[in-house]
């Protein structure tokens, strides 16, 4: 009888080991970064979050980072994971230079100058100049610079 037994516990073990890899498909544990003026130390980076292959959202982290003066950021709940995510370099009129994230109908500033990143109450007039674009593209997720 124990052999019957741990018979049927290792065909149980095998099967979930052979069901975990489905149910981990499609999830997400993924970064991509900006570099400012092509630092490492000085970057605008997101990292996206999808625990369940039968979630369509994802968990994003917002980071600004000018190392080794300063690194914070913000954790942004149920964002669409087929969301476009816009980077603008704002107009000059804030107090200091910031970037606006543009993740469909919220707005995000992001300083690198005291590595915050906040949400915009409304949405602001003038976004600035389109820096780029985060996106995921042939399963990969990257930042696309604007060109030209």
């Amino acid at each position: 009888m124990t052999n019957t037994c741990t018979a049927r516990a290792s065909s149980k073990r095998t099967l979930w080991a052979g069901l975990l890899p489905l149910l981990l498909a499609g999830c997400v544990n993924d970064t991509a970064s900006y570099l400012i003026d092509g630092s490492k130390e000085h970057t605008i980076m997101l990292r996206r979050v999808q625990d369940w292959f039968w979630q369509d959202t994802v968990e994003l982290t917002i980071v600004a980072s000018r190392m080794p003066e300063c690194h914070g950021g913000i954790d942004i709940e149920d964002v669409p994971r087929s969301a476009r995510l816009e980077l603008y370099q704002a107009p000059p009129e804030y107090a200091e230079p910031i970037y606006i994230l543009k993740i469909e109908d919220r707005h995000y500033a992001i300083s690198t100058q005291s590595c915050r990143v906040q949400s915009f109450g409304e949405p602001p007039l003038d976004l600035g100049a389109l820096v780029g674009v985060f996106k995921e593209e042939d399963g990969k997720f990257r930042f696309e610079p604007k060109t030209g």
